[in-house]
């Protein structure tokens, strides 16, 4: 509790896109916690496009569930298909936006390829 409590008060305060701040991305997506990652979205300061754990997004971590040990499975939630429908909206306008301003290729653009495809 004490550790959500940090980083809803970091996420509060930032004014851009910081270590904290990515990191309640990664929390918030995947723990289903429509009410948390929304707040977070809306403030439009974190960046929807970073890659974590290899090549996973935030999305692809929502996407995935929570894991249920008891039966040993990745399970998802309505809560984890709201997020993956906030998630989806908020890196569709970034990529939007990446390559609107684009003049080469750059990681923002890449991942909007592979978003798009």
């Amino acid at each position: 509790e004490a550790a959500k409590k940090a980083k809803e008060e970091a996420c509060a305060s930032a004014t851009e896109s910081t270590p904290v701040v990515e990191e309640a991305l990664r929390f918030y997506a995947p723990s289903g916690d429509e009410a948390r990652l929304t707040a977070l979205l809306e403030r439009g300061i974190v960046n929807v496009l970073g890659t974590y754990e290899g090549d996973m997004t935030a999305m692809d971590l929502a996407k995935r569930g929570s894991y249920d040990r008891e039966n040993d499975e990745w399970v998802q939630s309505e809560g984890h298909k709201a997020c993956v429908a906030l998630m989806e909206e908020a890196m569709n306008k970034a990529c939007e936006e990446a390559c609107a301003s684009a003049t080469e290729s750059t990681p923002a653009v890449e991942e909007a390829l592979r978003f798009y495809a």
